[in-house]
């Protein structure tokens, strides 16, 4: 016999957003919000790590400059352990290789375009 189950949508839609901006974490927040995600926030990569190691999320978007731990070394240390989930790193500085190079999906350069963000998550999501 074959049992076939399917994650509850709100784990499949859940993102956490890191970022030391909080007006970035409240835009974010409400477009995804917006859009049907359940939404999760961090002040830097220290917070972060400690929610994904306590559940499951399915996109992270990491600023790159933050205070503890900043976005690159995040992704660096979540491509070092089991935890597996697209990544979209931003900056207002041109970090888009250094980010790709630790393991990130996608790059955001800020100010960024809705548009492009709506393209990724496309991609992502097929949405």
């Amino acid at each position: 016999m074959v049992v076939i189950f399917s994650m509850p949508e709100s784990l499949d839609r859940k993102v956490l957003i890191v970022d030391d901006k909080e007006y970035i974490k409240k835009f974010l927040s409400d477009f995804f919000s917006l859009n049907g995600h359940e939404v999760i926030t961090a002040s830097n990569g220290k917070e972060a790590l400690d929610i994904l190691k306590d559940g499951y999320c399915s996109l992270l978007i990491t600023d790159l400059n933050m205070p503890e731990m900043d976005g690159i070394e995040l992704v660096v240390k979540i491509r070092n352990t089991d935890i597996s989930l697209p990544i979209i790193g931003m900056s207002l500085e041109n970090k888009e290789t250094e980010f790709l190079k630790a393991g990130a999906d996608y790059f955001l350069s800020k100010p960024f375009s809705i548009y492009h963000l709506k393209s990724i998550l496309y991609s992502i999501f097929g949405e």
